[in-house]
């Protein structure tokens, strides 16, 4: 039996884009943790860790792509879906009415 995720976590390498994806978080999810673990960036949440990657695209001064965002994405705990324009990493349990 799979056991249940009861936190998220996201890590980032530290780069131009991770700063500008901290940045965003910062404004539009206060709560998400943020720690600095040297060369990577530490974020923890409850529920879930959204990644707009549009405003990350603004806040860094030119359009990101996912697979590009996703070079500094090392690491995650949790279940993640994507869109064009999004990253989400969460504890729910996705997509069982698809099945």
């Amino acid at each position: 039996m799979t056991e249940a995720v009861s936190r998220v976590v996201l890590v980032l390498m530290k780069s131009p884009e991770a700063d500008a994806t901290l940045d965003v978080l910062r404004a539009d999810h206060p709560e998400v943790e943020i720690e600095d673990k040297g060369p990577y960036w530490h974020l923890q949440h409850e529920k879930e860790i959204r990644v707009d990657l549009e405003r990350v695209g603004e806040e860094l001064g030119e359009e990101i792509s996912l697979s590009e965002w996703l070079v500094v994405m090392s690491s995650f705990v949790g279940r993640v879906e994507t869109e064009p324009d999004l990253f989400l990493v969460t504890t729910e349990m996705l997509q069982l009415g698809d099945a």
